[in-house]
């Protein structure tokens, strides 16, 4: 086949090689594309549900379908039994999560409240100080399920020593500090509930937008694969 005098002749080897490379890059902007879809359900349910009415959340009631939702707590903070999440960064600076858990009224149940980011300390042995909640009994904010599928690194590790530094929150780990009496929910604090820690809750880890530019480099690259091995295979016809 000539083409502008040129004949196009490719190795079987090139063949292959720009064939794998394009299904791979294909592949992977497709990926990409389903997790930005699966990013924006989130995002869209969760401003959904903060449109929607605060509920009072009582021990008995079911779980199903929490996420996202605006719930209101009757009980009281257990602040010397506090966790601080480690690794947590917050406009490019590290430091901890604050897990504060709150026992129901009239129930033996507890719920941890997350209250927020607090800066790692001038060394990592000298932890922050962890004030009392200035609170009345009610405590405002939103559900989050726990993610108890995603990748980890290290384990929870407890001890006798408060607060405790965990690596990531995992609720069947925690169960042994509480005698079986936390439930698998954490409430994000209300910003305008009084505290000590800067509270500003996103649903998902990378905007979607991230993942479709990421779906828009690897579908160029299969595109540059094509143009290359069509390219480097037209030969000048003497």
């Amino acid at each position: 086949m000539i083409f502008w005098g040129r004949k196009f002749k490719a190795a079987w080897w090139s063949v292959w090689l720009t064939v794998i490379g394009v299904i791979l890059f294909v592949s992977l902007g497709q990926w990409q594309l389903e997790r930005a879809a699966y990013k924006d359900s989130i995002k869209q349910k969760f401003e959904q549900r903060l449109k929607q009415e605060y509920q009072v959340f009582n021990a008995g009631d079911s779980l199903d379908d929490l996420e996202f939702r605006k719930l209101i707590l009757e009980g009281q903070f257990d602040n010397a039994h506090s966790f601080l999440v480690d690794n947590q960064l917050h406009q490019g600076k590290a430091g901890y999560h604050v897990l504060t858990p709150v026992q129901l009224a009239n129930s033996d149940r507890i719920i941890l409240v997350n209250r927020g980011w607090v800066q790692w300390g001038a060394t990592r042995e000298r932890l922050p100080d962890i004030p009392q909640p200035l609170d009345s009994g009610r405590v405002a904010g939103i559900a989050r399920v726990p993610d108890e599928q995603g990748f980890r690194l290290g384990k929870v590790e407890l001890s006798d020593n408060w607060p405790q530094v965990i690596p990531f929150i995992d609720i069947a780990a925690l169960q042994r500090q509480f005698s079986d009496r936390l439930l698998p929910l954490i409430l994000w604090l209300a910003p305008d509930q009084q505290g000590h820690y800067i509270r500003v809750w996103t649903p998902v880890w990378a905007d979607p937008v991230k993942s479709r530019a990421y779906a828009t480099q690897w579908f160029s690259f299969a595109l540059i694969s094509c143009v290359l091995f069509i390219g480097l295979n037209l030969r000048k016809v003497e």
